[in-house]
């Protein structure tokens, strides 16, 4: 589906405002700081405004989820996982669970739940990137996903951190992402065939942010 087309129409309608999304209100607000901020967290904080349930799988075919750029301890290696049902390597992440009401916590409980690690760093301060994607009919009713992306650092290296399998992934691995001489670049050429398209460029985006959270 183009990135453009409306699907607001096809989307039930929800009660705007409402005190219940008030901690995801806040996460889009923060993540103007992101790398492509602020005018796309405007959208984002538009769409939650206009339909609550816009939160859910249920709230429409359009609708937010939540993932997260884990790297290892020395921040030279990221978490990936084997999408059962896009045939993808990508990062970790889905949809939020009915009654969770912040993006963070549903991002760390789905690397929680895919991979095996809990005791994560959050670099920065709110999302670090915001990513819009079409689906296709593997994908069911979602017909577009607005990810909310954080950066998560572990506490150790990834050869001290080994990652679990879940039921929706038929494989995990740590990837190398090392630096690239003496800069905030960084090599993104050791990411696996079947990547999710998307992924080099938003890792482009996200290393002068990691550099500058890091320091």
């Amino acid at each position: 589906m183009p990135m453009g087309a409306d699907l607001s129409a096809a989307a039930p309608s929800g009660s705007s405002g409402s005190a219940g999304t008030a901690p995801a209100r806040t996460e889009l607000s923060q993540a103007r700081l992101a790398v492509n901020g602020p005018a796309l967290a405007d959208q984002y904080l538009e769409l939650l405004r206009k339909n609550s349930r816009t939160l859910y799988r249920e709230g429409g075919p359009r609708h937010l989820t939540a993932s997260a750029i884990v790297v290892d301890g020395p921040m030279e290696h990221l978490a990936l996982v084997w999408h059962l049902k896009g045939r993808f390597w990508v990062q970790p992440g889905g949809h939020l669970e009915e009654g969770e009401t912040s993006l963070e916590a549903a991002a760390r409980r789905e690397v929680s739940e895919e991979i095996g690690i809990d005791d994560l760093e959050t670099m920065g301060h709110g999302p670090a990137v915001l990513n819009r994607h079409g689906l296709d009919a593997a994908f069911g009713a979602c017909r577009e996903h607005w990810d909310v992306q954080y950066l998560f650092r572990a506490s150790a290296p990834a050869s001290e951190l080994p990652l679990t399998v879940s039921e929706e992934s038929g494989e995990v691995r740590w990837v190398p992402w090392p630096l690239l001489g003496t800069g905030s670049a960084r090599d993104s050429s050791g990411l696996p065939e079947g990547t999710v398209p998307d992924l080099a460029e938003n890792l482009e985006r996200l290393a002068p942010y990691l550099a500058r959270w890091s320091d």
